[in-house]
């Protein structure tokens, strides 16, 4: 399986993830410039909670199911219905934690108007289910042109809901933006309900062999994504504890830019880890190298004017976008410029380990990463703020890059030589599609 048939199928995916800057630059311009600070701080929070759920559900249930749906002579309908029920159970036992202590949350992150919002949060893990779930059939089969117009119900349609409510000047609470997360979710999951209508069938009595590949697997990458979503989401809710939702609204202000560094890691996560899978079912070692080296050095190339916008420009950032708020910002965005030559490595790396199997050298990296991560949250939050949690947040991940390099060349020979001389492959890419 050669890279170019994967980057040709990539433009759709590059043109999907370009819906999430769309959706950052709609959030810029009309959630944190309009939100008041303690409420866009609230939103944040939620939203994490959220997120860190549905990470761990993805990565218990979605992320079997993207491995053993990728694979040649796949169980469809075994897999995909074990991967079903399990999903389900594990949301909704999270859902009854976050309401059963939204209370104590509210207190330890220094917000009394918390609570409240804590127990929307099931309502938008219930909108994500379906979209969720059949995302991950579509990108087990490289179907990235459905998965787009998904995103796109979601990702265009949040931002365009909140112009039409706020042309109604009905929009200026977390609420508010909770409500309309739910309506646009709740439209990307009918999208892909209707995508996959043909793709697979779900029995109410999944077969055991399924539901224990998909156990057996899942529980190592529930205990490596809990150490990776702990060690990137943390920083949101330790700042909190220390300062209050007003910091955690500076820090998020920046922190929304790092989206172009996570739209990069999600494009390499919807084509490594089944390309990596199949080709490691093959046994073309060969091929799986070459796939591995040209990833990692495209993802670092295409993030380079990342980088330099990143340095050159915070601050005009920060004043077109926000008309001058949020000025504290400026030196997080500029740490955050770091991230460029640390994603690739971890995103590509951990995708390929995952695809070879490997779950549980994933949970052992998630673990270190997270021991890095807490710490240098916990040193840097105290003394410098938002500012500190930049710093924390680029240590955390130059240790989750070393550390995913290091375990990858076990299984794949790479080095920063063969990596860089793969350049001529972008030269030839770029001239055959010009």
């Amino acid at each position: 399986m050669e890279i170019g048939k994967h980057l040709g199928a990539g433009l759709w995916g590059v043109a999907d993830k370009m819906l999430a800057v769309v959706y950052g630059l709609g959030y810029v311009w009309l959630v944190i410039r309009v939100l008041p600070e303690e409420e866009f701080g609230n939103f944040v929070l939620v939203q994490e909670v959220f997120l860190v759920i549905s990470g761990l559900a993805t990565a218990f249930a979605l992320q079997p199911l993207l491995k053993f749906s990728a694979e040649e002579d796949a169980d469809l309908t075994g897999i995909v219905s074990a991967a079903l029920w399990l999903d389900a159970g594990f949301i909704t036992a999270a859902s009854i934690v976050v309401v059963a202590c939204s209370a104590p949350a509210g207190a330890i992150l220094n917000s009394p108007t918390l609570p409240p919002l804590l127990w929307y949060v099931p309502a938008m893990l219930a909108a994500s289910f379906a979209r969720n779930f059949t995302m991950t059939l579509l990108q087990a089969k490289f179907r990235i042109r459905e998965v787009f117009w998904m995103d796109a119900v979601h990702f265009l349609g949040a931002p365009f809901l909140v112009w039409i409510v706020s042309r109604l000047h009905a929009f200026d609470t977390a609420l508010d933006l909770v409500v309309i997360n739910l309506a646009s979710l709740s439209g990307s999951s009918l999208a892909g309900l209707w995508f996959t209508r043909r793709m697979a069938r779900v029995t109410l009595h999944p077969p055991r062999q399924a539901v224990q590949r998909v156990w057996d697997y899942g529980k190592y990458t529930l205990g490596g994504i809990i150490s990776s979503l702990f060690s990137t989401r943390a920083d949101s809710f330790i700042l909190s504890a220390f300062t209050g939702p007003v910091q955690v609204a500076v820090y998020n202000s920046a922190k929304v830019f790092v989206r172009l560094y996570e739209m990069a890691a999600q494009v390499a996560q919807m084509f490594v880890l089944p390309a990596a899978s199949r080709l490691w079912s093959k046994g073309d070692t060969a091929s799986l190298k070459a796939l591995t080296e040209k990833a990692i050095l495209f993802l670092t190339v295409g993030l380079l004017p990342v980088t330099v916008m990143f340095l050159a420009f915070p601050g005009l950032l920060i004043t077109v976008l926000y008309d001058g708020r949020y000025a504290e910002a400026v030196p997080v965005i500029r740490f955050f410029s770091l991230l460029t030559f640390m994603v690739p490595l971890a995103a590509v790396g951990s995708n390929v380990i995952m695809g070879l199997g490997h779950a549980r050298v994933s949970f052992i990296l998630g673990g270190k990463t997270l021991a890095v991560s807490l710490a240098a949250f916990l040193i840097c939050i105290p003394p410098g703020g938002a500012t500190g949690a930049g710093v924390g947040y680029v240590l955390g991940s130059a240790a989750a890059g070393v550390m995913t390099a290091r375990a990858l060349i076990g299984y794949v020979p790479i080095t920063a030589g063969e990596v860089i001389r793969r350049m001529n492959d972008i030269k030839m890419f770029l001239r055959d599609r010009l």
